[in-house]
Formats: C-alpha cells, sequence, structure tokens
C-alpha cells in the first residue's frame, strides 16, 4: 500500500474517532440536559402550574406586578417629595 493511501486511511480513522467521541459527548449533554429539564417541569408543577400553560402564568402575573406597582405609585406621596 502506498504512504500517500496509508495517511488517508489514517487520517479517515482519526476523524472517525473524534466523530464518536464528539457524539458521545454529545449524547452525555443531551441526557443531563434531559434531566435538568424534567427538574425544571418537576418545581413548576409543585408550584401549582402546568407547564403548558406558563405564557399564560407569566401574562397573568405581569398584570398583577402593573396593578400592584400602580397601587404603590398611588401610595406615594409624590407632591411632598417633590416639593
Amino acid at each position: 500500500m502506498s504512504t500517500m493511501m496509508e495517511n488517508k486511511l489514517a487520517t479517515l480513522k482519526d476523524g472517525l474517532a473524534k466523530a464518536k467521541d464528539m457524539r458521545y459527548k454529545a449524547e452525555l449533554r443531551k441526557d443531563a440536559l434531559m434531566k435538568q429539564q424534567e427538574e425544571i417541569l418537576e418545581q413548576i408543577r409543585a408550584e401549582g402550574v402546568d407547564p403548558d400553560a406558563l405564557e399564560l402564568e407569566i401574562e397573568k402575573l405581569e398584570i398583577e406586578i402593573g396593578q400592584l406597582a400602580e397601587e404603590v405609585e398611588g401610595m406615594i406621596p409624590w407632591d411632598l417629595i417633590k416639593g
């Protein structure tokens, strides 16, 4: 076998080994992220919120925060502060 062909096969073998290593690491990362996602979903459920309704819950909380901010702003004696 020629040296050129041996070099090519060595390069391919090295590339394959690196690709396998990257795939293994990616699978480990995916598993870790899937576990983390499930833990987060469990925490959300523990708070009594349906994970599928998070956007609605966030909108509801934003409205509530806005209302409370207006209420607090109404309690501040601005005319005395600006003095």
